[in-house]
């Protein structure tokens, strides 16, 4: 079938076209609102700008189709193959994409608000400056697992998104919002998360080791459990984070603000928390085995039962501390 009898054909009030045979079709600009393509092989198709709201689209082949500025809102993309596709600009606003193969695909300025991508594939994805504000990547009982494994998040508007049990190790998360986003247990290992803004965000027993959080805003965000071990976090922000069992093991936390978190039975052993503010914040049963704390403001700091026997407070402002056997300190 070529471009000129499905439009004819579509024209004419047909909408279900199964199967249909389209790869390499030209449907630049095309008003194709509601069709019905499933299973239809559209690889390498042309379909810029093509309104394709409300399009079932389920187990169709879109390898390498150009859908660069096409409206794809509420479209029904179930398990749907869009590998290498440019989707540039593409509006995918509460489009179900779960299980859909999207390895490679370019979704830079994307609109993905609401969208559900539960068990897609967005390995090596480019999503920089996309929208995911309230999109479903979470993972269902360990059998639909979203995977982001090396996408470029760069800048991209993750606000309130469920991701949890996601994928994202080595993801490039840099400068993303990700506030109030559900990150519980999502593997961020070795991800770029610089200058990210998690502010109220959740991750509970999230693996983040070796990741990159320079500068991030964590502001009261919820971290019980989580793996900073060897993870940077140079300038972070994690006034009023809620952290408790927390791993930091080797953890690069200059300059960081901790005032007010809450940091009971963390493990921060050899950490280098050098410079570190750290008013008022709570270390009750916490290890800082070899921790460096050179210049850090413990000022009002609850120490209570801490192993501090090898820590270097050199510098350290302990004004008002609470020490680990009760006593005040300096």
């Amino acid at each position: 079938m070529d471009a000129k009898e499905l439009l004819k054909r579509y024209a004419n009030g047909e909408t279900t076209f199964i199967n249909a045979r389209l790869n390499g079709v030209n449907l630049f600009d095309a008003d194709l609102i509601g069709i019905g393509l499933d299973q239809a092989n559209l690889s390498n198709a042309i379909l810029t700008f093509t309104y394709l709201n409300q399009a079932i689209l389920n187990n169709a082949n879109l390898t390498r189709a150009n859908l660069r500025g096409a409206n794809l809102t509420q479209a029904k993309l179930q398990n749907a193959n869009l590998h290498d596709a440019d989707l540039h600009g593409a509006t995918l606003q509460s489009a179900d994409l779960r299980n859909a193969n999207l390895t490679l695909a370019h979704l830079q300025d994307a609109n993905l608000m609401g969208a559900d991508l539960r068990g897609s594939d967005l390995s090596i994805a480019n999503l920089t400056g996309a929208c995911l504000r309230g999109a479903n990547l979470r993972e269902e009982k360990r059998v639909c697992s979203t995977t982001l494994k090396g996408a470029n998040l760069h800048k991209a508007d993750l606000r309130g998104a469920n991701l949890t049990g996601a994928n994202l190790a080595n993801t490039n998360l840099s400068g993303a919002n990700l506030s109030e986003a559900m990150l519980h247990g999502v593997d961020l290992s070795g991800a770029n998360l610089s200058g990210a803004i998690l502010q109220n965000a959740t991750l509970t027993e999230t693996n983040l080791e070796g990741a990159n959080l320079n500068s991030a805003n964590l502001i009261n965000a919820r971290l019980a459990k989580a793996n900073f071990n060897e993870a940077e976090l140079i300038g972070a922000n994690l006034h009023g984070a809620i952290m408790p069992q927390a791993t930091l093991i080797k953890a690069k936390m200059n300059r960081a603000n901790l005032s007010f978190a809450r940091l009971s039975k963390v493990n921060l052993t050899r950490a280098d928390l050098t410079e570190a503010d750290l008013t008022e914040a709570e270390f009750i049963d916490a290890i800082l085995a070899m921790t460096d704390l050179t210049n850090a403001n413990l000022t009002k700091a609850n120490l209570l039962r801490a192993e501090i026997s090898t820590t270097n407070l050199t510098g350290a402002n302990l004004d008002d501390a609470v020490m680990p056997d009760g006593t005040s300190g300096y």
